[in-house]
Order: C-alpha cells, then sequence, then structure tokens
C-alpha cells in the first residue's frame, strides 16, 4: 500500500512540476538599449495601438538603460532589426524604420528612443544612409557602452 501510495505522489508531482511546456517565443526578451532614462509607466509595448508585448526588467550601466521586453506569442515575428521603441507619454511604442528586418539576434538588441524628437532627429540625421543599419550600430554602440552582459 505504501508503495504505490509512493508512486502516485511522485507520479503527481512529476506531472504538476516537471512536465509543463515552456511557453512559446523568446522567453529571455528582447532588448531595448537607450541613451537616456526613458520614463516608462506602461509595461505595454504598443504597435499601432495593439499590445504586441511587454516590458521584462530594465537595468542601467554608463548611462545606457537596458530594458527587455518580451512579445506576445502571435506578435513575436514582428519585433526585428527595422524596428525601434519610441516612449510617448509613458508608453512604449514600437515603431518601423524602414525595409525589412531579420529576426533580433540574442546578444544583440534594437535601439530606444526616449521621445519622438529624439526619434525624429535620428532619422532626420541618417537620411541618406540606411536608418536602420544606423539604428543597429547604435544599439551595438549602446551595449558595448554599458557594460551590462548580454
Amino acid at each position: 500500500m505504501r508503495k504505490t501510495t509512493f508512486c502516485l505522489l511522485v507520479i503527481a508531482v512529476a506531472a504538476v512540476c516537471g512536465c509543463s511546456g515552456h511557453p512559446a517565443g523568446n522567453t529571455a526578451g528582447v532588448a531595448v538599449l537607450f541613451a537616456d532614462d526613458p520614463h516608462v509607466f506602461d509595461p505595454a509595448v504598443l504597435y499601432r495601438g495593439t499590445v504586441v508585448g511587454r516590458l521584462l526588467s530594465r537595468q542601467w550601466g554608463n548611462g545606457v538603460t537596458r530594458l527587455y521586453i518580451a512579445p506576445e506569442t502571435p506578435y513575436a515575428d514582428l519585433i526585428a532589426t527595422n524596428m525601434a521603441i519610441v516612449v510617448k507619454a509613458g508608453r512604449m511604442h514600437l515603431v518601423t524604420l524602414g525595409g525589412v528586418g531579420e529576426p533580433v539576434p540574442a546578444d544583440a538588441g534594437i535601439c530606444g528612443f526616449v521621445n519622438t524628437f529624439s526619434y525624429r532627429w535620428f532619422k532626420f540625421k541618417h537620411l541618406i544612409n540606411s536608418v536602420t543599419m544606423a539604428a543597429n550600430r547604435r544599439a551595438m554602440r549602446l551595449q558595448h557602452r554599458s557594460g551590462l552582459a548580454g
């Protein structure tokens, strides 16, 4: 009787704890790198009025703020190298820089802008060059400057 009870208990614990599936998508999140501290009050990430992700965590180092966002399952492919985050009124908005993007590598991030003006100024400065390539270079520079492990 005790062996049967013990076996059933082990099976029940294994079924509840060890057999649960992993959530779909990137569980580590996508890094968004800001040159300043963004004032984010809402953890949602919006794209054209739709919630496409959530804020996971925030890190700061050497004047660079790194936010990790987790895309919602149906929108996991939306966040790519041709996208950026602009903070407007305390909310994070996903914007397209142009062109077609590739999936964000695990050790990289996307650019973040603390306000609309800094985003527009960045696009204006890079009218001749590819804005997407410039944003990727900026994100890599910010990541190296932050000193935070990737």
